[in-house]
């Protein structure tokens, strides 16, 4: 989302998850773990998130659930490298920081679980459609270590629209294509009755705009 950063980057907004410490790259190998629910980043940016399933590998194997374009991402398999460069053609241009997401009365079951539900759902890829607010790489992470789908980045992000939706109608509403259908997406999701009448009318308008925008 080409907004995103620019309103993270305003409003001081931080999307790293709860209970997750940056770890160094030249001790990924010794801190991470199979079935390790990991995540990365740049200050300002969203958080991609992939779950460790072997950490014998040169390049340490994640299954993660990306695409190029969000409208074409699947479950697949990743290592480390193309994981926080954000894709193989970033491959040497691009890092991001590394973060361990850590999960209270954590077990070696539980981990071995985590793989588990991980390489089951890889092989169901093909019949597992991503939407960026209900279906996405956080929630897939999240589902495999807790059984829940759930991303809590999502849910900071309309937080973050509710609070200042006058403000933030007026700079997106010329947006793109892409940015329409994402921002359409999350705001079709806030509950009526989580902001005010007055807020609720701009984003009404502004969802409803880039719905029809979209659809034409």
């Amino acid at each position: 989302m080409e907004y995103l950063p620019y309103f993270l980057q305003h409003y001081n907004f931080d999307l790293q998850p709860t209970n997750s410490v940056c770890v160094d790259l030249e001790s990924a190998k010794t801190v991470l773990y199979p079935g390790a629910h990991i995540a990365t980043s740049n200050p300002y940016e969203h958080y991609h998130h992939g779950i460790v399933v072997d950490i014998n590998t040169p390049d340490i194997s994640i299954i993660h659930f990306w695409g190029a374009q969000k409208d074409t991402s699947r479950i697949q398999t990743t290592n480390l490298p193309i994981f926080l460069a954000g894709g193989i053609d970033y491959l040497g241009k691009k890092t991001r920081r590394l973060y361990l997401v850590n999960y209270p009365g954590d077990t070696l079951e539980k981990q071995q679980e985590t793989v588990k539900v991980a390489k089951e759902l890889l092989e169901k890829a093909d019949d597992i459609v991503y939407d960026l607010v209900n279906l996405n790489c956080e929630s897939f992470a999240r589902f495999c270590r807790t059984g829940k789908w759930y991303s809590e980045q999502i849910k900071n992000i309309k937080e973050l629209l509710v609070i200042h939706a006058p403000e933030i109608y007026e700079k997106v509403r010329n947006a793109d294509e892409q940015n329409r259908k994402q921002i359409a997406s999350i705001l079709k999701t806030v509950p009526s009755n989580a902001i005010d009448p007055s807020s609720r009318v701009l984003l009404d308008q502004l969802c409803q705009r880039y719905i029809d925008e979209a659809s034409k």
